[in-house]
């Protein structure tokens, strides 16, 4: 399965109380290309509250973020614990979660997967809100 691919940038921004927020650009992603997103050490529980995902380039025509718990999981699996709307590559998918708790990986990890629908050429700038439990 495919984790990430080409450059990426991860920004541990601004911290507001327990909610932290992963913000950066990603390039040359594909398909199934994921990012892991830390959110602590260890098995750690969070809340995902909101989702910004804004495709800056390439060839893709929509595209379908998700998150997972496990690097490498596939859309459709049980390690899948998001999973967005398709979106037109000129719209900012911008989405504020309700009930998105979830426990990470064993490293603390969890894996935003942008999911552009074609293409290894796709840029994506993102934010992700989250609150560790």
């Amino acid at each position: 399965m495919c984790c990430s691919s080409g450059s990426m940038s991860t920004s541990m921004g601004a911290s507001y109380g327990n909610i932290r927020v992963a913000t950066g650009g990603i390039a040359n992603y594909g398909v199934t290309s994921q990012l892991a997103i830390g959110a602590g050490s260890g098995f750690t529980f969070i809340n995902v509250v909101r989702i910004k995902l804004k495709r800056t380039a390439g060839t893709a025509a929509t595209f379908t973020p998700r998150l997972y718990d496990l690097s490498g999981a596939a859309a459709g699996s049980i390690d899948m614990q998001f999973e967005g709307s398709a979106t037109a590559v000129a719209n900012l998918f911008d989405v504020s979660t309700s009930g998105c708790v979830f426990r990470t990986d064993a490293a603390g990890q969890f894996y935003l997967e942008p999911g552009p629908n074609a293409g290894a050429d796709n840029n994506f700038s993102y934010e992700i809100y989250f609150e560790v439990l």
